[in-house]
């Protein structure tokens, strides 16, 4: 069979040869269309559950991150009355520009506006400043707005944001050109100025992916030098390289010609097939030559294709199975990168083949250098006769040796961690993470983690009291920044009409704020047709993998508590009797959102206990006759008091006396009409005002009261916000869990930190069923090349071996496992074992007509050699990636680099030793 295909090559040669240069042309025009494309969303199926659940919400609301841009600018001083006109120019550039979908950014934000007659809401654009001084009094307004301050301007007021989404068809380059046309010139005197968001991170990937590519001429110029120390020939030199760069161009032109888009994975593939592809080319050169030397041209190419097509052909099956292994990841680089490359592999086994044994028909070379017999006397053929005299004298010591570097490596691979951040795939020196840790550090993050939030009734005050808390718990973890919901824009709004900065228990006042919005076009976008839907959007920084794992469990873990259905009770309709039930549910509530808010309450009995008592006190009681306590009632009733033209100082003694005696409203009434000369109609009007305003006081006292207490029994003071929730005690509703309830809700996350999360969990699954469906499917496939089941896995060693000590390497140099390096194992099952099976089949022949001995011996120096050319070629072109901008590639480069030198050292020192130690069939045939 081998003998056919030998002479069908030397008997057909140049149309072969033809054949193979017009394939070529072609790939090599199909790969200039070659797109680049590493989108996150794209990582995993798009039927995954989490990738269409993102999808659903994405196209309710919008805004995918995938087309959102981020673009800061930091000013000396923001908020002066020119910086702040050329963000309002830059804003309105960008809302006309043909490739921007939407703008936002502080000046379209709500802001809501007190006048003569009550409050308003409008665009914050629609009350720009007139001057410098306006300006100032906007800072101070805008960074105590939740809206604003940490999303849209910086905690510190100097640097402002703007978020823009883009229109689906833009290419990232022209998108980035086309922003800063716009910004650039009318941007005035930034401190600096920063571009981000997935468009830029892909433009920079893209970039940086086909400067990676590039780096295959350092490859193929470094494989050059090494081929040429090798083979000390023109044509050793060219051609191994040549099946090498052909392969890579055929995979290219292939990948391009089915108009696939390709993660920046894929630029690894030029460098990895000259690297690993000359290694076919070496060997077959190696044995063409070896024979050659003593034989013609055309009998030395058929010895060689009938020798050396088994071993070829079964390196390249096993390498194939390693990169086909990774197929078996749902993780789309590590699928897509071991698909393509297994291609190449195959490309790279026929070009071997066919093209150089076309190639030395057609043109066979006069003579041989005497160095490609196993007899010869070179420097690397000495080293190898010194090896297998070594593993003759001191086969204890190289055992011993190895179970030492096997045990410490093992002892360090437990130290291999998970990562797929971006900083681990770009390294903290690339300009993009150190944009992104900027973006971090002004504004809490650059993803979004979106709690989507459904019910019968989104607007319903229980819903949106869970929201609140969800946004609160998030404020725990150093992965997630400040949360936004349209809670922020109620609670803003409930603490202007009535100084409480809390969710109202009534889903009248609830409709009543609502009804301020308007049509406000921010807050109309926030819910979701029929009030049935809405987001609540955390920010989140890039963190490491474990962090982001922890933050995003805990927070289903928090989800998961809420219930689901409730009921609303009213305290009207409890009898007096049954009231401390449900002053239980208000002081668990009041607990279970100052937990939230990541304060320590050591004993949350006692404090129950104390907020049950107060909440069943009557609000009458906290009643005082103090002057604050009458002064505090007459500023609450200013607009009355002003509205009858009295002065307060006029009104003080008349109230402070009714308060102190705890007179009659007739008497009080007859006061204020004999005192203040009131006609009867305007003195009932200021009674009943001075009567709501002090509900008011009382209602504010036991607020303060409980307050007081609250901070005895935690130890620690209360900020505003954490006081604001003692308003709870003054709930006239309640919601209890119950299966039968009329309000349903259910929150659910999602968005890019969901999807990292899940890619992080996959690539460690991943990587283990790649390993197994690697180990397996190459052990089968040397066993039956060898037709020995003892022999495959003696086979399997060496690469074993290999692979500990590689994460071994890993854990004592803290390299993460990424999409890239989570790949090096399998690679080097598939990749590193072409050295045993090369090694093992010469040694198979030898040993038919010598003793053990000779037949490692000339194994050791005629393969050996060949074997230690192409690691050496490998390693070094390989290593060539050490370069790559990007870290991954970069680590990727290093660690496939050195796992196949590891693979040469076991497989030229152990086994020679473990096939020393079992009977080969082939010793009966000498």
């Amino acid at each position: 069979m081998m003998q056919k295909l030998a002479n069908f090559v030397t008997k057909y040669a140049w149309p072969i040869f033809i054949v193979i240069i017009l394939i070529t042309i072609f790939a090599a025009i199909q790969a200039k269309n070659l797109k680049i494309e590493d989108d996150i969303t794209k990582y995993i199926s798009e039927d995954d559950p989490d990738i269409k659940f993102y999808g659903e919400v994405i196209d309710k609301f919008g805004t995918s991150q995938m087309s959102v841009s981020m673009i800061s600018l930091e000013y000396e001083d923001l908020f002066t009355l020119e910086n702040l006109e050329r963000i309002k120019s830059i804003t309105e550039k960008l809302e006309t520009a043909p490739f921007v979908k939407s703008v936002n950014s502080f000046l379209n934000m709500p802001k809501i506006i007190t006048t003569d007659v009550g409050l308003e809401v409008k665009d914050l654009v629609e009350v720009f400043p007139k001057n410098d001084e306006e300006a100032k009094e906007l800072k101070l307004s805008l960074l105590n707005d939740k809206l604003v301050k940490g999303k849209f301007i910086s905690e510190d007021g100097n640097v402002a944001l703007l978020m823009i989404e883009s229109v689906k068809d833009i290419e990232d380059k022209e998108l980035k050109v086309g922003l800063e046309n716009i910004i650039e010139p009318i941007k005035g005197q930034t401190l600096q100025v920063h571009y981000f968001g997935m468009p830029f991170i892909m433009a920079e990937m893209s970039e940086s992916s086909w400067n990676t590519m590039k780096l295959g001429i350092i490859a193929a110029v470094t494989v050059l030098l090494i081929l040429f120390f090798c083979f000390r020939s023109v044509r050793g030199v060219l051609l191994p390289l040549a099946v090498a760069l052909l392969s890579s161009i055929w995979v290219m032109g292939f990948v391009a010609s089915i108009g696939r888009s390709a993660t920046m994975m894929i630029s690894a593939i030029p460098v990895l097939m000259i690297s690993l592809a000359t290694a076919y080319g070496i060997h077959f050169i190696s044995r063409y030559y070896e024979e050659r030397h003593n034989i013609n041209p055309i009998k030395a190419v058929n010895i060689t294709i009938r020798d050396i097509f088994v071993p070829i052909l079964m390196s390249a099956l096993t390498t194939m199975a390693g990169f086909l292994s990774l197929t078996a990841a749902i993780v789309r680089p590590m699928t897509e990168f071991g698909f393509f490359t297994t291609m190449g592999i195959f490309f790279a086994f026929v070009l071997a083949t066919f093209l150089l044994g076309s190639f030395f028909t057609i043109f066979p070379p006069p003579k041989i250098h005497k160095k490609f017999s196993h007899e010869s006397n070179d420097v690397v053929t000495r080293l190898l006769r010194r090896l297998s005299q070594l593993i003759l004298k001191e086969k204890k010591i190289v055992l011993i040796t190895v179970l030492i570097i096997v045990l410490i490596s093992v002892a360090f691979s437990t130290r291999v961690k998970t990562e797929s951040s971006i900083e681990s795939r770009m390294g903290a020196g690339s300009e993009i993470v150190k944009i992104m840790n900027y973006f971090n550090e002004k504004f809490g993050g650059t993803d979004f983690l979106y709690i989507y939030t459904e019910s019968n009734n989104v607007k319903n005050p229980y819903v949106l009291r869970q929201m609140k808390k969800i946004g609160d718990y998030s404020k725990q973890f150093d992965t997630f920044g400040e949360p936004s919901s349209i809670t922020d824009f109620l609670t803003q709004l409930n603490d202007a009409m009535e100084n409480k900065n809390i969710i109202p228990a009534s889903g009248q006042k609830i409709d009543n704020l609502w009804f301020f919005a308007g049509d406000n076009e921010y807050i109309s976008t926030m819910i979701g047709d029929n009030n049935e839907d809405t987001l609540l959007q955390i920010s989140t920084k890039e963190m490491t993998s474990s962090s982001l794992d922890y933050a995003i469990t805990k927070m289903y873990e928090f989800i998961e508590k809420i219930p689901k259905k409730v009921r609303t009770i009213g305290l009207s309709e409890i009898e007096e009797d049954e009231q401390s039930e449900y002053y239980q549910k208000l002081a668990e509530e009041i607990i279970s959102s100052l937990i939230v808010k990541n304060i320590e309450i050591e004993n949350p009995e006692r404090l129950e206990e104390e907020l049950i008592k107060i909440a069943g006190t009557p609000n009458y009681e906290f009643e005082k006759d103090t002057k604050e306590f009458v002064e505090e009632i007459l500023k609450v009733s200013s607009l009355e008091i002003e509205d009858l033209g009295i002065a307060s100082t006029d009104l003080f003694p008349i109230l402070a006396n009714y308060i102190k005696e705890k007179g009659s409203q007739d008497n009080f009434l007859k006061e204020l009409m004999e005192n203040l000369r009131l006609p009867e109609d305007d003195a009932i009007y200021l009674l009943e005002g001075l009567e709501v305003s002090k509900k008011i006081v009382q209602d504010r006292e036991k607020v303060r009261f409980a307050q007081s207490e609250t901070e005895r029994l935690i130890g620690k003071k209360l900020t505003d916000e954490e006081k604001d929730i003692l308003w709870y005690l003054m709930d006239e509703e309640i919601y209890v869990p119950d299966d039968n309830g009329d309000i349903e809700v259910s929150f659910t996350l999602t968005g890019i930190p969901v999807i990292t999360d899940k890619i992080n969990t996959s690539l460690f699954r991943g990587q283990a069923k790649s390993i197994i469906v690697a180990f397996i499917a190459v052990s089968i496939m040397l066993m039956l090349q060898f037709g020995s089941l003892l022999l495959g896995l003696f086979a399997m060693i060496p690469i074993t071996l290999t692979i500990v000590t590689a994460f071994g390497i890993m854990g004592l140099l803290n390299i993460d496992l990424n999409i890239g390096t989570i790949m090096v194992a399998s690679i080097a099952i598939g990749a590193g074992i072409d050295y045993t099976i090369h090694y093992i089949s010469r040694y198979k022949n030898e040993l038919k007509r010598k003793s053990k001995i000779n037949a490692m011996k000339t194994t050791l120096t005629g393969t050996g050699r060949a074997i230690v050319f192409n690691s050496v070629s490998v390693a070094a072109g390989v290593f060539v990636l050490g370069f790559s901008e990007i870290q991954m590639m970069a680590v990727f480069g290093k660690l496939i680099g050195s796992v196949m030198l590891l693979s040469v050292i076991y497989t030229l020192t152990l086994l020679p030793i473990l096939l020393n130690s079992i009977k080969l069939k082939e010793e009966g045939k000498k």
